[in-house]
């Protein structure tokens, strides 16, 4: 099975894209093909108008599309920045209008069902609850529009200054959670 990661952070080396490589990490353990990509790398641009409907641009996304289309696992990391997703994480969200039953059944049917999925949220605030609301409605939109199953969320939370990487209960959560995809 294919696992598909993104990074919805600015930083390749951040506490979120380290927390999606564990994540990849385990799925790989778990004898899955892993496929990570960086938001912050990638030219990626917000629908458009068309005369009738929305312009779909011709950028990074693309290159996307395939994974998508043919994942059996995904997982999506974001930072929280102002009490939310990342921008990052909105606009690849806001691009899977694609696959959209709006847009058409032949479009909706690209993207597979039943998806297992999970969920990263990166911050530094010291508080671990504060952000489910977050996660809450991350899991909303991937569960309701997309059809995917949540296998888990991931909460690094306090993380502002301080490596995720040398937090061994959340790498050993974030590595077990791959496996489970």
């Amino acid at each position: 099975m294919k696992v598909l990661g993104i990074v919805a952070g600015p930083r390749r080396k951040g506490n979120t894209a380290v927390l999606v490589e564990e994540v990849l990490a385990g799925a790989r353990e778990a004898g899955n093909e892993a496929v990570i990509f960086y938001l912050g790398d990638m030219d990626i641009n917000p629908l458009g108008e068309a005369d009738v409907g929305y312009l779909y641009p011709d950028d990074g996304f693309i290159s996307i599309m395939p994974h998508l289309e043919s994942m059996g696992g995904f997982v999506l990391g974001t930072p929280i920045y102002y009490d939310h997703v990342s921008s990052r994480a909105k606009l690849f969200i806001d691009r899977l209008y694609y696959y959209g039953m709006s847009h058409g059944e032949e479009y909706r049917k690209r993207f597979p069902d039943d998806v297992k999925c999970v969920n990263i949220i990166s911050y530094g605030w010291n508080r671990e609850n504060v952000y489910d609301g977050v996660l809450e409605w991350m899991n909303g939109r991937l569960t309701h529009y997309w059809n995917m199953k949540i296998v888990g969320n991931l909460k690094a939370y306090g993380t502002g200054g301080k490596p995720a990487n040398n937090n061994k209960e959340l790498m050993d959560k974030a590595r077990e959670l791959g496996k489970r995809l």
